[in-house]
């Protein structure tokens, strides 16, 4: 496995290579600075780097996040909520067939590729800003760099 991490405005964030996809991205207060020699974890980084420059509003990567057959479908829903977009606990609980808004927020907690599956843009009823796994000041962070300040808590 290739791993790296980049520096943001908001903190370390370390990304994880196995085989030909990303298995892991987050933040992280520690972390070798890169460790292999993958084209695919180079991108991954060089991408990340991008979103926080303002030079990317996509993510290109090839994901395979590990997680139950429901955390998948919900994450692969949440990584269609566009740049600027986004999306309520119970909107995505309707739309997977009458699930509990609390089954979509712990699949948003276990997700092992955040912002590349961007779990920020999922918010409370309200809409309000809610949890966020990568603390609450970085999802404000996150929606206000994604032109959506002035979310309540």
């Amino acid at each position: 496995m290739a791993q790296g991490t980049v520096d943001t405005p908001i903190g370390r964030f370390h990304v994880s290579v196995r085989a030909d996809a990303v298995v892991a991205a987050g933040w992280s207060p520690t972390g070798d600075d890169r460790s292999g020699d993958d084209m695919l974890l180079a991108l991954a980084l060089a991408q990340v780097e991008d979103y926080f420059a303002g030079r990317r509003q996509v993510f290109d990567l090839p994901i395979a996040p590990h997680g139950t057959p429901f955390q998948r479908k919900v994450w692969r829903r949440i990584a269609a909520i566009p740049f600027g977009g986004y999306e309520t606990y119970g909107s995505l609980a309707r739309d997977l067939g009458g699930v509990a808004a609390q089954a979509v927020g712990q699949a948003c907690g276990r997700n092992p590729v955040g912002l590349l599956v961007p779990c920020h843009r999922v918010l409370a009823a309200g809409p309000r800003l809610g949890g966020y796994g990568g603390a609450t000041t970085v999802k404000r962070w996150l929606l206000g760099h994604e032109g959506l300040g002035g979310i309540p808590d």
